[in-house]
């Protein structure tokens, strides 16, 4: 129960508690339940996506070797490392729920530092799931220049990471 209720845990709830009852308080009951059921509700269907997320990483640690990412995305693989662990975060698809197990699970697996932050930086940055929708809301001229700016960024950050690791 230790690592399930920590700070973090126990600062969250104490904050919706404390929301709860002021919207009790202002609102009245229908409103604050209304808001309850309706934040039980979204968290049910995180928790799936979450546990469904857990489970895909998982059985791609039984997909590929651990020898086999240690060899091309571990600390010992430099710069290519660093470059395909921005390529794997750049072409990921999807939500944090499901980019970030994964990229966990290749960390775990024998994946660096180094290139687990070029992953979640290009994620980030460059995520291809998520370029169609930012060019169609913010438009197609921004969302390249966003792209063209950022696009090293990744790699940078990866090295950075790499020369902070040698150093602490």
């Amino acid at each position: 129960m230790g690592k399930l209720l920590d700070s973090t845990t126990l600062g969250f709830l104490g904050a919706s508690l404390i929301l709860f009852a002021i919207v009790w308080g202002i609102k009245g009951p229908a409103p604050a339940l209304s808001g309850l059921k309706s934040g039980l509700a979204l968290s049910l269907r995180y928790a799936l996506l979450i546990i469904s997320s857990m489970v895909l990483a998982t059985l791609f640690q039984t997909l590929v070797s651990r020898e086999f990412i240690t060899r091309h995305l571990g600390a010992s693989s430099g710069w290519r490392g660093i470059t395909l662990g921005s390529l794997i975060g750049a072409l990921f698809p999807g939500s944090p729920y499901a980019a970030m197990p994964l990229f966990a699970t290749l960390m775990q697996m024998g994946a660096g530092i180094p290139t687990g932050v070029a992953m979640v930086c290009a994620w980030g940055l460059l995520s291809i799931g998520r370029l169609p929708f930012q060019a169609a809301v913010m438009g197609g001229r921004f969302t390249a220049i966003q792209v063209a700016s950022t696009l090293l960024l990744p790699f940078l950050a990866g090295i950075l990471a790499w020369v902070i690791g040698s150093l602490l």
